[in-house]
């Protein structure tokens, strides 16, 4: 699912514009990209916990040639998933199989 589906399944169910829905999901990424950049983590109680971490830098090799490149340190995100959200895709799997 792309952006612009998440905004009309969004719009869909909650019975809002599409532009209203859109301001929404821009202000959420905002507001989270922030608090990450500030060390921060969301807590969203039955999804996850969205968390910054430092990689640190590191060898590696390109996959074509085999030549060794150094990756050089940066921030990523990890997303620790909620008890309920690994509830409810365990129990998708099983009543699709």
């Amino acid at each position: 699912m792309n952006k612009q589906q998440l905004i009309n399944e969004l719009a869909y169910k909650t019975g809002q514009t599409q532009i209203a829905v859109k301001k929404v999901i821009q202000s959420l990424t905002d507001i989270i990209t922030d608090e990450l950049k500030q060390g921060g983590e969301i807590r969203l109680t039955g999804f996850g916990v969205i968390t910054r971490w430092h990689q640190a830098e590191r060898l590696a090799r390109n996959p074509k040639t085999g030549a060794p490149h150094m990756i050089s340190e940066r921030f990523s995100v990890k997303l620790k998933p909620g008890k309920e959200l690994l509830e409810e895709l365990n129990n998708t799997q099983t009543k699709n199989k």
